[in-house]
């Protein structure tokens, strides 16, 4: 029996609430199960593969199994891109900070530039995980795609960041969420409209 209307739309919302409490707890578990700093980017990589196929309306599958498929798959190399992201972010913040307290014109000018490219690893990072579970490309591939994508598709980039705006607008006001939907919520939000931005291109590029 489908349910249409308003009962179909509280089914549904009430299904995705169980489906992102549930992947949050196996986000927690295998978080810690890899030390907090090892388990962070495979359960992370883990989330997102789990909440695309659903997405992809594949909803026959054993979550938990597929959970720990995905994460002991991806473990060294998603730690890998860890920690390349640690450096680099590290080394971007810190070069902020100090070409901001400088005061001659051509620090100045480098400062404008290393925000730039600031902003553009933060596109990355938007469009990391979405990317590195829909695509089965080269390691530096995950990273063009996902800047390339992030660029050309803004209209799905801006949704993405004003999506963690309200995301975490909603933790502020309601706290009490934070330990049930914390890294789930924030991930559907990336990984719905990265999908929708991989659906659109694949759309204009059959149309060439």
């Amino acid at each position: 029996m489908q349910l249409n209307g308003l009962t179909g739309f509280i089914y549904k919302t009430g299904e995705w609430a169980i489906r992102l409490f549930y992947t949050n707890l196996l986000w927690i578990f295998f978080t810690l199960l890899g030390l907090g700093v090892f388990g962070l980017m495979p359960a992370t990589v883990s989330l997102f593969a789990v909440l695309r196929q659903w997405i992809i309306k594949k909803e026959d599958f054993p979550i938990f199994r597929s959970f720990l498929y995905y994460y002991r798959k991806e473990f060294i190399k998603s730690n890998l891109f860890g920690l390349l992201f640690l450096v680099v972010g590290s080394i971007i913040r810190v070069d902020i900070i100090f070409l901001k307290e400088s005061s001659t014109l051509f620090l100045q000018i480098l400062s404008g530039v290393m925000l730039c490219i600031g902003l553009l690893y933060f596109i990355i990072l938007l469009y990391f995980f979405p990317v590195y579970v829909h695509f089965d490309i080269s390691f530096t591939q995950h990273l063009k795609y996902a800047l390339i994508i992030g660029v050309s598709q803004v209209s799905s980039t801006i949704m993405m960041v004003l999506g963690l705006a309200l995301v975490f607008c909603l933790y502020w006001y309601i706290s009490g969420l934070i330990p049930l939907f914390f890294m789930s919520l924030f991930s559907l939000n990336l990984m719905w409209f990265g999908y929708r931005s991989f659906v659109k291109i694949e759309y204009e590029l059959q149309q060439v």
